[in-house]
């Protein structure tokens, strides 16, 4: 090195800088999940086939473990190792360590669905890939090209509609087999909101959402129906708030939570867990994996989000923005809680000049919850010298309920204008 040099020159046959494969972390997370839970692997199961893995050795896991679920045997790292030294793959797929490495790979079991979604369509992207080019270099007629490219893409969209769980026709008699004792409502909130319900909430700045969320957490978890006032099965929340700090959430809940502790079944201070965070993105594997920990130590019944627009990439102005978050979210209401969203209302107005309670963004946001309500103040002002609001639906509710008229009021934030 002369004296003129400040630093060594490149060494061109050195190890670049180290890359981690997406793809291959996905299906790594995947096979990971479907170890740990049962849950996660009967979802895998009906979204994946074993050819949609790119890695090989992935694929033998993965048949590994579709056998043993077909038995009705447990599907763990030693079920599926012994499966493999059964049937002579076990070197072929990585050896028994691999196996076990895949369960420390996936952040956590509830993911899986969120994963698999990640490999089926890198799946489909390697199928097109692959008759486009065979399309370019294939010789032959033109229309033999043409008709056997044909062939292949309905292939390719068979597998990608279907996995290994799901390669047959379901029937309604199928359906109905199922007790009808099944198909009691799982309440929540009684009469309200029951598990994997999803409810989106919007309001003009100022009326009075923030106040909205906080009374359903805090009451609820407290054992006191949050519109009735009466006494519930009291629920663990976990409320994850993008928008408000500790600070505001003290100020405005201190004497909530005391009231609530005073009237109702238990304390709800311990069984609402509270993370006040910056700007999250939920479409990433960080951010959605905290939220899903946050899930695991609070075991929640349910979970409040929010403001949405601060909680994803971009401006969810399109469908391409949309789709991965609203994907994201699925991947926690698969974990059996019901969800209360907070999302801002866009700027438009109606032909009477009122403000639309829609969600700002794409309207594939409108198509997506069981619920999705608008807290707006009524035309008709006062009732007995207190404002009058009400729950406008902005969308058709997917099941029968009631939404109260609502006042605010003197014991609780919020209360109902009439009986509820």
């Amino acid at each position: 090195m002369s004296e003129f040099d400040e630093m060594p020159p490149e060494d061109p046959y050195a190890d670049g800088p180290a890359h981690v494969d997406p793809g291959l972390l996905a299906e790594q997370s995947v096979l990971g999940g479907m170890m740990l839970s049962p849950k996660a692997c009967a979802e895998v199961l009906t979204m994946l086939r074993p050819g949609d893995f790119n890695v090989p050795k992935h694929e033998l896991i993965f048949d590994a473990i579709t056998e043993l679920h077909r038995r009705g045997e447990p599907v763990d790292v030693i079920s599926v190792s012994d499966e493999l030294i059964k049937t002579g793959e076990v070197s072929r797929a990585g050896g028994a360590d691999y196996v076990h490495l895949l369960t420390s790979v996936v952040p956590t079991a509830a993911s899986s669905g969120y994963y698999a979604a990640i490999v089926k369509d890198a799946s489909t992207v390697r199928g097109l890939t692959e008759i486009g080019h065979r399309l370019q270099v294939g010789g032959g007629e033109p229309g033999v090209r043409l008709a056997s490219a044909l062939n292949e893409l309905h292939e390719l969209r068979d597998r990608a509609a279907v996995g290994a769980e799901d390669a047959h026709v379901r029937w309604l008699q199928d359906v109905l087999d199922v007790p009808e004792e099944d198909d009691a409502y799982d309440w929540v909130i009684p009469g309200v909101l029951e598990r994997q319900d999803r409810l989106m909430l919007s309001a003009a700045e100022g009326v009075g959402k923030s106040t909205f969320m906080r009374q359903f957490a805090v009451l609820s978890a407290a054992g006191i129906h949050p519109f009735a006032f009466k006494p519930m099965k009291p629920t663990r929340v976990l409320v994850v708030d993008a928008e408000n700090s500790e600070r505001q959430w003290r100020r405005a809940t201190r004497d909530l939570a005391q009231r609530a502790l005073e009237r109702g079944v238990r304390d709800p201070r311990g069984n609402v867990a509270l993370h006040c965070v910056n700007v999250m993105d939920l479409t990433t594997a960080s951010d959605l994996g905290r939220v899903h920990k946050w899930m695991d130590e609070a075991q929640p019944d349910l979970l409040v989000l929010g403001p949405l627009y601060r909680m994803a990439r971009g401006s969810l102005n399109n469908d391409d923005d949309v789709q991965p978050v609203l994907r994201a979210l699925d991947s926690l209401r698969e974990r059996d809680v019901a969800m209360l969203i907070e999302v801002h209302a866009g700027h438009a107005r109606s032909t009477s000049g009122e403000r639309e309670l829609r969600p700002r963004g794409s309207s594939a946001l409108l198509g997506w919850p069981e619920f999705g309500l608008g807290l707006r103040r009524d035309k008709d002002g006062f009732v007995n010298g207190r404002a009058h609001y009400s729950l406008v639906r902005w969308r058709g509710d997917r099941d029968a309920r009631s939404w109260p008229r609502l006042v605010r009021g003197q014991q609780w934030p919020w209360e109902p204008a009439g009986e509820f």
